[in-house]
Parts: structure tokens; C-alpha cells; sequence
């Protein structure tokens, strides 16, 4: 039972990892500017699609994965 909460556990910091990542190339693609936000972005108008609004989702995502970690990880009784 126990092995099932660590796979668990590993996957979703993988999936934060993959995350907070994205999130981490972004904000270097809004200061040096590779192209990266250009691509994804473009020229859009919408407040609910730019490069911060893509890391607050990228921030929201990581903290849920964090909560259930918190909530499905059992503490070992040593």
C-alpha cells in the first residue's frame, strides 16, 4: 500500500516539475526574449491568455498537484 503512495507521489513531482519548468522558461523568455511567449501567445488581445496569465495557470496547477500530495501521502509511524 505504502509503494502506491510513493508512485503516486512521484508522479505528480514529476507532473509539478514539468510544470514549474514551463513556467520558469517563460518568465526567462520575457526577459530575454527567444520567442517562446511570441509562439504561444502572439498577438492576443484576451486577458485570460498572456504570459503572466500562463503562469499564474502554470502556479495553480502546482499548487493543487501539492494538495493532493498533502492529502494522499500517508507519514511512515517509525
Amino acid at each position: 500500500m505504502i509503494l502506491i503512495f510513493m508512485a503516486g507521489y512521484r508522479i505528480l513531482s514529476i507532473f509539478q516539475t514539468i510544470f514549474i519548468l514551463a513556467a520558469a522558461v517563460s518568465v526567462l523568455d520575457f526577459a530575454v526574449d527567444f520567442g517562446m511567449n511570441d509562439a504561444f501567445f502572439g498577438s492576443s488581445s484576451s486577458d485570460w491568455w498572456t504570459a503572466i496569465a500562463f503562469w499564474a495557470y502554470m502556479f495553480a496547477v502546482v499548487a493543487i498537484l501539492q494538495l493532493i500530495k498533502a492529502f494522499t501521502v500517508k507519514e511512515s509511524k517509525k
